[in-house]
């Protein structure tokens, strides 16, 4: 079988989708698939985010399906949240419906091309792929997709599991935040009523998930404990130094609204460290004995001062 997969993104980009598609090549091949990908040279990187997503666009709107018929693919898989509309005439191409995160914001180019999309399924009762129960229940309870079927195209973690064993666990008495900066991570809210907290009771924490410039305006009431080097932004990091990010410290933090699954919930458990999670039901979906959820800063600091003094390893993940 010929698949074609748009991981056009994720030549520019590392996390979040493009580690799934990443996955998802891996897991695809190894089952005997004969997997070709298209994907934006490095140089792409430099581009600003909303000229990289135009371009993206394009290709996926007009490049995509005439290399899927140069190619003779027999399926082009869309992996980011939208999908060639001639690949739907054609019936070959396949989208994966991630979440609707993007029709919370405010009106944008991105979310009119999402709902673009999701029309066009919905008029071809077109088939499509998400990554969990709960989200395939939301898609469905949307009503903007039409009656076509919903498949499971899950997440996976083959390379992230491979990377995590390379390291060998260092744990020092630390926490790692997983963050963002879209509005469904709470930034403003993390820094507001739980960092201040965690700081004063003399924990470091470092944050994963940062990049932008903007970001850091958001720490600014915390400032002074990224000076003293109490509170550390890790930036961008590859694969490997996520994967040692998760082996080094105590506890995993994710903090969160709104998640279409909660890929940082499993890897800090794939790492061998407990997680503390807020209390949503995609976290809830992955838990184990070892991720802990809460719902105020309260329950949040409650569960912490129990974790932190905790020796050993947490157990090996069973969600």
């Amino acid at each position: 079988m010929r698949v074609l997969i748009n991981d056009f993104i994720g030549g520019a980009l590392d996390r979040g989708i493009p580690l799934y598609v990443r996955n998802l090549i891996e897991g695809l091949r190894d089952e005997g698939l004969n997997v070709r990908v298209v994907r934006a040279p490095a140089i792409f990187r430099k581009l600003p985010r909303g000229v990289l997503y135009l371009i993206a666009v394009l290709v996926e709107q007009t490049l995509l399906p005439a290399i899927g018929f140069l190619l003779r693919a027999d399926v082009t898989i869309y992996p980011y949240n939208s999908v060639a509309v001639i690949d739907l005439l054609t019936r070959r191409g396949r989208i994966v419906v991630h979440d609707l995160e993007q029709l919370n914001r405010p009106p944008s180019f991105s979310k009119l091309y999402y709902l673009f999309c999701y029309r066009a399924l919905k008029w071809f009762n077109a088939p499509l792929f998400t990554i969990s129960d709960i989200t395939r229940q939301r898609l469905t309870q949307s009503g903007l997709f039409g009656g076509g079927p919903v498949t499971l195209l899950p997440n996976t973690f083959y390379a992230f599991e491979r990377l995590a064993a390379a390291e060998t666990p260092q744990r020092g008495p630390s926490i790692l935040l997983c963050t963002g900066s879209t509005a469904n991570k709470d930034l403003e809210t993390v820094v507001a009523e739980y960092l201040p907290s965690v700081l004063a009771k003399g924990h470091r924490v470092a944050i994963l998930g940062l990049h932008k410039a903007a970001d850091m305006a958001k720490l600014q009431p915390v400032a002074a404990f990224l000076t003293s080097g109490q509170l550390q932004v890790c930036g961008r990091l590859s694969d490997e130094q996520v994967a040692r990010a998760y082996r080094t410290h105590a506890v995993v933090w994710v903090h969160s609204l709104r998640e279409g699954f909660g890929r940082c919930v499993v890897e800090g458990r794939l790492a061998g460290a407990p997680v503390l999670a807020t209390d949503i039901a995609e976290f809830a979906e992955l838990r184990d004995s070892d991720v802990y959820l809460y719902n105020n800063p309260a329950s949040f600091s409650a569960e912490l001062d129990r974790l932190v003094p905790r020796p050993g390893p947490a157990a090996p993940y069973t969600g």
